[in-house]
Order: structure tokens, then sequence, then C-alpha cells
């Protein structure tokens, strides 16, 4: 049931999704399905559960610095979830509760906490992080079929040409330097990954 929901939000968007949509992409009336689930709500919980799941927590190693393993969870994180863009609203107003996201939770929490940070601490890193980790995904999936496509090299080149660059000199300046390649979306992640992780100050009772 819920791999057919995630494929109705991979192709249509999360808010296709309805229990009518959905007993036809499985093939029944979409009244059966409330023998397996109460409403849309749980749907839209299981379909998120559905995209944690395809995210793989690292192995504990003790002797490995905390800021790498998370570095490379959080990398998972965000491949996945731009696997399945239409999913993201699903995924990023879902409190996480069981299953799948709360392994990833209970990994990564165990991850901070064993580093030397109180568990305060560690959630607040955690949720800066994954926050930052699906803004970041949200922004990115706004193209087709789904959002708005990026623009192209005479789009782009159009825009640069009609900017007062009397006012705006910084922004005509970057849009020439920007070119034809458009944005490097993971030189982006990484610049702010790196950065919420470099600021997260070393904890006291760190070795």
């Amino acid at each position: 049931m819920f791999e057919a929901a995630l494929r109705i939000a991979d192709t249509e968007g999360v808010e296709a999704l309805s229990m009518r949509r959905l007993g036809r992409e499985l093939g029944v009336e979409a009244m059966s399905l409330y023998h397996h689930v109460p409403d849309k709500a749980a749907i839209v919980a299981g379909l998120a559960d559905r995209v944690f799941a395809e995210v793989t927590v690292p192995a504990t190693d003790p002797a490995a610095d905390w800021r790498t393993v998370l570095r490379g969870l959080l990398w998972t994180l965000r491949g996945t979830l731009l696997r399945h863009p239409g999913a993201l609203p699903a995924v990023a107003t879902h409190e996480v509760t069981a299953g799948p996201g709360l392994e990833l939770y209970e990994a990564a929490m165990r991850l901070l906490h064993d580093a030397g940070f109180d568990l305060v601490e560690a959630n607040y890193a955690l949720n800066n992080l994954v926050t930052y980790t699906i803004g970041h995904c949200l922004a990115m999936a706004g193209r087709p079929p789904l959002g708005v496509a990026e623009p192209t090299t005479s789009q782009r080149r159009e825009t640069a040409a009609a900017l007062d660059r009397n006012r705006y000199p910084t922004v005509a300046a970057w849009l020439g330097q920007l070119g034809d390649a458009g944005y490097d979306a993971d030189a982006l992640y990484q610049q702010g990954l790196t950065a919420l992780l470099d600021g997260l100050a070393e904890p006291a009772g760190a070795p």
C-alpha cells in the first residue's frame, strides 16, 4: 500500500494522494483501504516512513569522528529525499514517533551523545541539521513535473541582460559568473552542511 502511495507522490505529488486515488492505483475500492488504515493521515505517515526506510543507518564505530559519520548519514538522507521530491511535504511535516524514522533519530542521537553532547544539545544539533537538509531538498525539488523548471541558458542570459547594472552590480556579476552551468546543488549543500557541523562546538566531555 505504501509503495503505491509513494509511486503516486513521486509522479503527481503528495497533494494528489487520496484514498480514492490510492484505491485506483491498487485496483480496489477506496472503502476497502479503511480495513488497513484509519484515514489519509495514516497513509501520509506511512509514506514518510517508507522514504525513511531507504536511508541506511551507518554502522557505529566508536573510533570514527562523529562529524564524518553524521555527514555521511545526512548526505544519504539528502540523496533519498531528492529521489522522492513529491513526498517531501510528507517527510517535512511528519512527526517521527516510530518506525524507520525513529531508528534514524536514535542512531544520530546516540552518535552525538557518545561523542559527549548532552541530550538537549544533541537534539538541538540534530534538528537543525535535518531541518537544513529537508529545506535544501525542498528548494532543489522545485522542478518539473512538480515545480518550476530551471531557467534555460537563454533565459538566464536574458535575466542578466535585463538587470540594471548600476543598481544590481553584484547580482549581475554573479549571474555572469554562474554562466550556462547553473547552480552546483552538491556544492551548495556541502557548504551549508560544513558550516553547521563546524559550528557545533566540541562537547566538554569529548576525548
